[in-house]
């Protein structure tokens, strides 16, 4: 039987700074969850918890679109994510998806959300004018979309305010 766990998505900078924030939260709270965690992040910025039982880093997606050109050339970075992918799946089921922001949560997202799991995105607590590429992405494909700053609702009329992390 295969360990349930919720995958985290994060990447560098506010968003690593957010996660650590939301694990926090989850402490503070006194939520103790019987699943783990599973990190999944840009390379050199794992979160040290005793709540993430492993960690999966990944070359950051910079390129905002994936070419069909880029696929069929299988560099590094796609055979990475094919790689985690394939061992995520075989090891674990994935209950959940929860994403600070980088574009690095949209294939992954696209992938377990076929495989029944829950996606949650929380735009990032920088943006107040403006949407990420992540966000304008993840709204439509999030089961849960979080905004952490009101003046966002514009972009995102059906987002859950909950304010900062």
């Amino acid at each position: 039987m295969k360990s349930k766990v919720i995958l985290l998505i994060y990447g560098s900078g506010g968003h690593k700074t957010q996660m650590e924030k939301f694990l926090d939260n989850i402490a503070k709270e006194g939520l103790d969850l019987n699943i783990s965690f599973i990190g999944i992040t840009e390379s050199g910025v794992s979160i040290n918890n005793s709540k993430i039982i492993e960690s999966f880093e990944q070359p950051a997606f910079r390129n905002k679109y994936f070419s069909l050109m880029s696929l069929v050339k299988i560099p590094k970075k796609y055979y990475n994510f094919i790689a985690c992918f394939l061992k995520i799946r075989k090891k674990y089921e994935v209950l959940s998806v929860i994403s600070t922001g980088p574009g690095l949560a949209i294939p992954f997202s696209i992938l377990f959300k076929r495989g029944n799991s829950k996606i949650i995105f929380i735009e990032t607590w920088s943006r107040f004018e403006t949407q990420s590429y992540a966000g304008k992405v993840m709204y439509r494909l999030a089961d849960k979309f979080y905004i952490q700053n009101k003046s966002l609702v514009k972009f995102y009329p059906k987002a859950i305010y909950s304010g900062l992390l």
